[in-house]
């Protein structure tokens, strides 16, 4: 990695916070079933293959 890369992301405390920027908050086809995937990571069904 180069050294800007490193400290554009050095102060970053969770890994959402390195998602800035004209992505963000842009509609996806996922949108309707995230709080289903969700429910299911947080229930232990963590492999996003099967989910």
């Amino acid at each position: 990695m180069g050294l800007s890369t490193v400290q554009r992301f050095a102060p970053a405390r969770t890994p959402e916070a390195l998602f800035q920027g004209q992505w963000q908050d842009r509609p996806t086809k996922l949108d309707r079933f995230k709080p289903y995937l969700h429910q299911r990571w947080q229930d232990g069904f963590t492999n996003a293959w099967k989910l």
